[in-house]
Order: structure tokens, then sequence, then C-alpha cells
């Protein structure tokens, strides 16, 4: 497509299309209730735009891209993706409120652009059928409190203290995360972008020096709408593909 106006007649389809009130106590605990208020919802849209803008230079049009449990804190990416750049797009995740949500925006945005739309499942990763992508975008998942909450409090250094959240085993979240983390980067193409957390790169780096990836960290990072984590760009070359 590579239209900017269509692109933005996608982006605020998809946005119609999400319930921002049913997705607030998604995100907060105990009163939620405008939580996504117009100015949030607005803090979230801008957010992702500068994020679509760094894929633009980083990523090459026609490619493949894996989005790991991305929610509506990534529209403008997952859209500007398809769109602009004419790359396979699926986001993988959890079935729940936030996803049902964003499949619809997804629908949305086929019917604007005639179909050219990223796909959203739950099914199971399979890369050996999906086939190798060249970004894998995987932010804030390790470090969700429902999910993973003893992972939560480590990757976060909250162990122990005020902020720190209940439940959680320790051993099967690791045994979760590695699979998980595996599993994605068993995707990659030998020369890929990762685009995930601060607080999640130390775990990418450990498993993925296991597996002959290398990490190549920009010093500038961008923060998250929603959440605010800080989250860069990486370049990873898989060194034991095969040439």
């Amino acid at each position: 497509m590579n239209d900017p106006a269509q692109f933005a007649e996608a982006l605020d389809a998809a946005e119609r299309a999400i319930d921002w009130e049913a997705l607030e106590s998604v995100y907060c605990s105990g009163d939620s209730k405008g939580f996504f208020s117009p100015e949030a919802i607005d803090a979230a849209r801008n957010a992702g735009l500068l994020f679509a803008g760094d894929l633009g230079q980083h990523l090459s049009p026609n490619g493949r891209s894996l989005y790991v449990g991305a929610g509506v804190a990534e529209l403008a990416p997952l859209i500007f993706e398809a769109t602009m750049l004419n790359r396979k797009v699926t986001v993988h995740g959890l079935e729940g409120i936030e996803l049902n949500l964003l499949k619809a925006a997804m629908a949305s945005v086929a019917e604007v652009t005639g179909g050219l739309a990223p796909r959203v499942t739950t099914a199971p990763m399979r890369p050996a059928e999906t086939g190798q992508v060249d970004h894998l975008w995987f932010v804030s998942v390790l470090t969700d409190p429902d999910a993973f909450p003893a992972m939560h409090n480590k990757l976060y250094g909250r162990q122990g203290g005020p902020l720190q959240v209940a439940g959680g085993h320790p051993k099967a979240e690791r045994i979760r995360v590695e699979t998980l983390v595996r599993l994605a980067l068993g995707g990659l193409a030998p020369k890929a972008i990762l685009t995930t957390s601060d607080e999640e790169l130390p775990v990418f780096e450990a498993i993925g020096s296991s597996m002959g990836f290398t990490f190549v960290n920009p010093t500038v990072s961008r923060l998250t709408g929603i959440v605010g984590d800080p989250v860069r760009h990486h370049r990873i070359i898989n060194t034991q593909a095969k040439s």
C-alpha cells in the first residue's frame, strides 16, 4: 500500500474498534475507571507512531515479523509494518479481552486496506511451518505480573520490596520463559532485529548466546506508551546459521 493517508485511516479505524473502557480492568487493578482517558490513548498512539518510525529505518519491505504478546500499545507499529512496508506480520498471544479486541481492530484495518492487515492468533508458534522472520517484537511479556509474577519481581528488582506482586513459582516460570524465548529465537533469520525491553534483554542474551546469537545493542531507547518500559531495537546475528 505505502500510502500514509490510508495508514492513518487504518490506524484510526483500529483505535475506534477498541473498547477502551473494557480494557481498563486488564491494565489496572482496583478502581480502573479512567485509566484509558483520551489523553492516555493519545499518549499511547504517539509512542506507537514513534516506534513505527523507528521500524521504518530498521526493517526492509516485504519481510516477515513476529509479535509475541502484543496488544493495543502496538497498534501503530503493527499496522505500519503491514501497510507501509508490505510485511507479513503475525501476532501470537493468549486468549483474553485484549487479544480479542486486537483481532477486531485488525479486522477493521482489513476493511480499510482491502485485506492487508496483521494476523492475530492464539495458535502455538511453529517456526518450521510459518518460515523465518527478520523481526521479533517481544516487549513487556516476561514482566507481565499476571503471566509471570515471579519473573516480574525479579526483572524489575522488586523481590522483597513494597512493589513485589504476590504469587508465582520461580522454577516453573523459568522453564516456561526458556521454552518461550527459545521458540521465538528459533524462528529468526540469520540476521534479524529483536525489539525488546531493557528488563527482558538479559534473558534473551543468556539464552540466545547458547543458541549462537550475538547481539549488537543500541545506546538509545524509547519508552512504551502504556507501561513505560525502555525498549531498544537490537541487531542479532546467528553465528551458527548455515550461510
